[in-house]
């Protein structure tokens, strides 16, 4: 398994365990699975798209962070 399924198959299990709400810090998450954080960038812009039935937020810098949002139309 690509280490990109990898992180979403987690992403999509926080959303789940979280009531389709969930905030992670791009490093910590790039650390955790042992890939560079514009890996993780791939990741939220490919896999969590409004398509797809996602909103994503970020916010870049020390504090930094990404909100991800399942939405339902």
């Amino acid at each position: 398994m690509k280490s990109s399924d990898i992180i979403t198959e987690f992403i999509m299990q926080l959303l789940n365990e979280s009531n389709g709400e969930t905030e992670i810090k791009r490093n910590e998450l790039a650390q955790q699975f042992n890939v560079v954080p514009s890996q993780i960038n791939y990741v939220i812009t490919s896999r969590f798209t409004p398509e797809l039935g996602f909103m994503t937020e970020s916010r870049r810098g020390g504090g930094g962070y990404i909100r991800i949002k399942r939405v339902y139309s």
